[in-house]
């Protein structure tokens, strides 16, 4: 059986991995998760913790608007946003809420696949939350006086290492599934090319996102508040957790119109980009992997972020080629899905920093203060 993946799916597709590689790694990533959850309850300030729900919700949003890459028509990029919930909540709380984002794409809207699922974490959470802190806090230096340009600096580069790293590790997963059909190497080189784009427009949003909070409420980027008037007269907690909700909110019901219908990076790197005499980069025909895609079908509530053809149950039906090459694209079950989504994300995660607050939180004992 073979399948076409869905046109504006962002993650690894079911095809790309063999049985044993994805049960592999949604094991370890388990394993890794929990201890990131362990390890956020010590190291994250309780004052922090609550901003993993608007921060998820706000990252669920933002992954929603596809850019178009310039100089590389027909190909498309999006935020990962590992990079940038690292820095303002920490790599561990950033892996956390990495992940439950991801889990809500797969089984709410099919982005991803089921059996990909410890891949996309591993690659586009645990891997540029790690691997982009370790960047940013060597560029970064002391971080209390940290000169803003020194900040952005150290965020640019951590989202150029973070995002290039987290994409590398696609080929060598496929690789190791024995589905791919062209040399590693260059699969390799055009994952690492195209996400280098990509990563620069990643950088750039993380820039914004870190020069607002970094005026507003330069304590939550590790600074320390300056004095005098301004300093007095700076939002609250509250609005600002306010205002990044409500641009989660408009990203996901308005700008998401506006969002590039071009194939991502991914999709683009293996079925769109010819490679020599191959005819197609993959090929995977396991029984077991069109079982689960199928499965997913059926129970996906809105597959694609869109209204769903087929009752719950039933597969849905494939993708049928691109969608329709207008812009903007007004969609009110997008708009829809892309608010549920938003919402159900900053619910999970404000019930977990709510579980990761209690003082028996996981391995730690009643009596810890």
């Amino acid at each position: 059986m073979t399948w076409t993946p869905l046109p504006i799916a962002m993650h690894m597709a079911n095809e790309l991995l063999s049985v044993p590689v994805a049960g592999a790694t949604l094991a370890i990533v388990a394993v890794l998760v929990a201890i990131a959850a362990h390890w956020a309850r010590r190291a994250t300030s309780d004052d922090r913790l609550p901003l993993m729900g608007v921060m998820g919700a706000f990252v669920f949003a933002a992954q929603m608007i596809n850019f178009t890459l310039p100089g590389m028509p027909g190909t498309s990029g999006h935020l990962g946003g590992g990079v940038l919930l690292a820095i303002l909540l920490g790599p561990a709380a950033g892996i956390v809420t990495m992940a439950t984002i991801l889990i809500v794409q797969c089984l709410l809207f099919q982005d991803g696949g089921l059996l990909a699922l410890g891949c996309n974490i591993l690659n586009m959470g645990v891997v540029p939350c790690l691997f982009g802190w370790v960047l940013y806090r060597a560029v970064l230096g002391p971080a209390a006086r940290a000169a803003a340009w020194r900040q952005y600096l150290a965020a640019w580069i951590a989202c150029v290492g973070g995002v290039t790293a987290g994409a590398a590790m696609v080929p060598i997963e496929a690789a190791a599934s024995g589905v791919l059909q062209v040399p590693l190497s260059q699969f390799l080189g055009v994952m690492i090319g195209v996400h280098l784009v990509i990563s620069l427009f990643e950088g750039a949003i993380t820039f914004t996102a870190i020069a607002y909070l970094r005026r507003v409420r330069p304590e939550l980027m590790g600074l320390e508040p300056t004095g005098g008037t301004a300093g007095r007269y700076r939002p609250g907690y509250a609005a600002v957790t306010a205002s990044l909700l409500i641009t989660a909110l408009l990203l996901a019901g308005v700008a998401s119109w506006f969002a590039s219908t071009w194939p991502d990076g991914l999709e683009w790197s293996y079925l769109k980009h010819h490679f020599g005499r191959a005819e197609k980069a993959m090929q995977n025909d396991s029984p077991t992997v069109a079982a689960v895609e199928q499965w997913q079908r059926k129970l996906s509530p809105m597959p694609d972020y869109g209204r769903r053809e087929t009752p719950l149950g039933e597969a849905s039906a494939e993708a049928a080629g691109p969608p329709a090459a207008r812009w903007p694209n007004p969609n009110g079950w997008r708009s829809l899905a892309g608010v549920l989504g938003t919402i159900v994300t900053l619910g999970i995660l404000y019930g977990v920093s709510r579980w990761m607050r209690r003082k028996d939180f996981g391995f730690y004992c009643a009596s810890e203060k």
